[in-house]
């Protein structure tokens, strides 16, 4: 895995496991944003910041009772999930027990660690034992109050080996393996 080099908030090179430039800028604006607070609220978020970032983008509220739900869902992962999940309850939506456990983990770890969390994962063809399909995905944590995190901001972006799989991503649950997972 090629490794990409940013800034860091003093202005010196820091290595980074991201490795998709959109990824990449989400996480960049996510830190300009934030300033000198430990993350910035929604209120700070501008689409018309970040209009390639648009159709990648998801936020998605944290609720009370420990559950996530899609406040918004981009063009691009509506596609990619088969359908728009805006309004749903994640834990309704992920397929597979295992998957929905790792997707549901990383949220939880995003709110513990109050920091970005990096992940990279690959859906194996179950007939075939073959990659299907990459996902790249970063979550960057919201407080409106600068200490609740009340939403997360996650980008995530696939890629396809086999293009059959475009449309059944979260119709059908596919063995994954998680390839990269670091905090920020």
């Amino acid at each position: 895995m090629a490794e990409d080099s940013s800034p860091d908030i003093a202005g010196a090179a820091a290595t980074t496991p991201i490795t998709d430039e959109r990824l990449q800028q989400a996480h960049d604006y996510w830190r300009r944003k934030a300033g000198v607070r430990a993350m910035p609220g929604r209120a700070d978020i501008e689409p018309g910041d970040i209009p390639r970032l648009l159709p990648d983008l998801m936020l998605v509220d944290v609720l009370d009772d420990g559950r996530y739900r899609y406040r918004l869902i981009g063009t691009a992962n509506s596609d990619a999930h088969g359908f728009n999940a805006t309004g749903r309850h994640l834990d309704e939506v992920l397929p597979g027990p295992e998957y929905r456990a790792h997707v549901l983990g990383l949220y939880d770890e995003c709110l513990r660690s109050r920091r970005p969390v990096y992940s990279e994962s690959v859906f194996i063809s179950p007939r075939h034992r073959v990659t299907e399909r990459h996902t790249k995905v970063l979550f960057l944590p919201l407080s409106d109050d600068g200490d609740r995190i009340n939403m997360v901001m996650v980008l995530q972006v696939f890629f396809y080996m086999d293009q059959s799989t475009r449309h059944r991503h979260f119709v059908e649950g596919r063995p994954y393996k998680e390839i990269v997972h670091v905090g920020l």
